[in-house]
């Protein structure tokens, strides 16, 4: 999603901001989408999702994700199940959403972790060289 956001001239801090939209899952788990919108586990979880990315939010001083971004989001989703998932059955969540014409090479947890923490180091170094331009 952050490269996707940087990609289409996103500032530093929406990049940042798409890296960690997920963050919360690290500490909640990543609940399946189906089960996440369309079972009685979701809304629960979504209280709680919404506390720890409240909290996320604050401690690196981003925004709540643009909502152009957010369709991007679904987007990415949308290619995630066409690629990784059985396409059968309705995702209503997704209707209108297009795949994206992109290859996703799926990584080891340690290599994502690794990844994903260059990333966040990259971009916080780079928001506070620039600290009047977001």
């Amino acid at each position: 999603m952050s490269d996707l956001v940087a990609e289409r001239g996103g500032s530093t801090t929406d990049v940042l901001a798409a890296l960690l939209h997920d963050a919360g899952e690290a500490y909640l788990v990543d609940l399946p989408h189906p089960l996440k919108h369309r079972s009685e586990l979701g809304p629960p979880y979504r209280r709680a999702e919404a506390l720890l990315e409240a909290a996320i939010a604050e401690r690196f001083a981003v925004p709540p994700m643009d909502k152009a971004y957010k369709a991007l989001d679904r987007r990415l989703l949308a290619t995630e199940r066409s690629l990784f998932t059985s396409t059968a059955g309705s995702w209503p969540e997704l209707e209108g959403f297009a795949p994206l014409d992109l290859t996703i090479e799926p990584w080891p947890p340690e290599r994502a972790a690794r990844e994903f923490l260059t990333r966040l180091e990259t971009l916080m170094q780079r928001r506070a060289l620039t600290p009047h331009r977001p």
